[in-house]
């Protein structure tokens, strides 16, 4: 009896082996697709040649949010994806993506689109079709440049150094507030007496010389309506007949319905349907703020211009700044240990991600290859999925309401080219 017992033991550490064995394979494998799927992309993402622009602004712009809606309806027209295994597998080809960015340097407040070379002209007609009073012009130089590359030498210089990534908290089919809410619902836009870009150009004008502030919105078309799956679920939950219904005795009568949908709950299955049906991207909104330590405030970014996003969270979707996404570390917080190390590496990571515009890696050997090893992990950055009118509620061009002449080099007149007919 012993002996048989001893032969189903070795039976079973048999199995475990096979078991472990196959566990292996499998991790193995799919590392090898991982770093294949990395070096291939990364190969397509260096083929990439990049221009950045500045937007300049006149002294009176009506169009608002709405006009930017558009604009970014037709920017989503613009997309790539893959389509068959060479470009996926061979060419590594991936969305290409944009940045648009608001700086803050020296109290002066500027707007610049980062984008692939190869698009300039038909994106640049995208924003001129509706704001045909702009100038749009290639920077001479990347602002970054005026400093440091990395943040151990902006540390070595006096400053310090404040940044975050924003999430959504909720599933991402949920909408948060939009221009919608407060354009006036009947004439123009000149009829508009609010505009969302006020608080943020308000703050960058009340900034010291000595301080500066980026915010970058990376933005990257949706391809794969992935989102629509969640999306569906929750709508069918909300139409259901049954819903706070009770059945009859023994269950065979009819569910009788004892509440309808209220008022909210009818206006967040508006809002998604809605999204359902417009231009879609993955943004990633990240925001440095640093100044000479002796003046240096985390608040202005931390409350200030965060606040300048957060103030369109609404019961049904809220914007979040996650611990492990800013540049906050606590004794109590996972990891536990080296908490001012864990923190300079944060600061190292979130300077060196904005200076390189850092769209957040698919694969797992390319969130490994980004992380600053061991004490700051590239595993839990999560863009958020907004349509075409929330993006253009966050970023839009600021319009004659909002006074910036201080704070911005507006433009007195466009240029615009001779006429095609002059004679010669």
């Amino acid at each position: 009896m012993i002996t048989n017992f001893i032969q189903h033991v070795q039976l079973f550490i048999g199995w475990i082996d096979w078991v472990f064995y196959f566990a292996a394979f499998a991790a193995a494998f799919g590392l090898a697709r991982s770093s294949w799927m990395f070096w291939r992309q990364q190969g397509y993402k260096q083929r990439i040649q990049w221009a950045l622009l500045e937007i300049q602004i006149p002294r009176e712009t009506t169009r608002g949010p709405k006009a930017m809606e558009q604009v970014f309806a037709s920017v989503f027209n613009l997309r790539n994806e893959q389509n068959g295994p060479k470009e996926t597998w061979l060419d590594g080809e991936i969305s290409r993506w944009f940045s648009l960015e608001i700086v803050g340097i020296n109290k002066v407040t500027k707007f610049y689109l980062r984008l692939p070379r190869l698009l300039i002209h038909p994106f640049i007609s995208s924003f001129y079709a509706q704001y045909p009073d702009i100038e749009i012009k290639e920077a001479d130089y990347d602002y970054i440049d005026d400093f440091p590359p990395t943040y151990q030498e902006l540390r070595a210089d006096g400053y310090e150094l404040y940044g975050l990534e924003i999430t959504q908290k909720n599933d991402p089919a949920y909408v948060v507030n939009t221009y919608i809410e407060f354009e006036p619902k009947v004439g123009d836009e000149k009829g508009r007496i609010l505009d969302s870009m006020a608080s943020i150009m308000e703050i960058i004008g009340k900034m010291k010389p000595e301080e500066t502030a980026w915010v970058q919105f990376l933005i990257v078309p949706d391809v794969s309506n992935s989102w629509l799956v969640g999306a569906k679920k929750i709508v069918e939950k909300m139409k259901s007949s049954t819903q706070g219904a009770e059945h009859g005795k023994g269950g065979n009568e009819p569910a009788i319905r004892l509440r309808f949908r209220t008022q909210g709950e009818d206006k967040t299955l508006k809002r998604i349907e809605d999204k359902k049906g417009k231009a879609c991207f993955y943004v990633t909104i990240r925001m440095i703020y640093f100044a000479p330590r002796g003046i240096w405030n985390q608040d202005l970014l931390n409350r200030g211009i965060y606040g300048y996003v957060a103030q369109f969270s609404n019961d049904d979707q809220r914007f979040h700044k996650p611990n492990l996404l800013r540049t906050k570390v606590e004794w109590d917080s996972f990891p536990y240990f080296f908490p001012k190390r864990r923190l300079f590496w944060k600061q190292v990571a979130l300077y060196d991600e904005y200076r390189r515009r850092f769209v957040p890696e698919e694969t797992w050997a390319g969130k490994i290859y980004n992380s600053h090893l061991p004490l700051n992990y590239c595993f839990f950055h999560k863009p958020m999925l907004l349509s075409a009118e929330e993006l253009a509620t966050l970023f839009h061009i600021p319009t004659n309401i909002v006074m910036t002449q201080v704070t911005m080099n507006r433009i007195e007149s466009k240029r615009l080219p001779a006429p095609s007919n002059l004679p010669k």
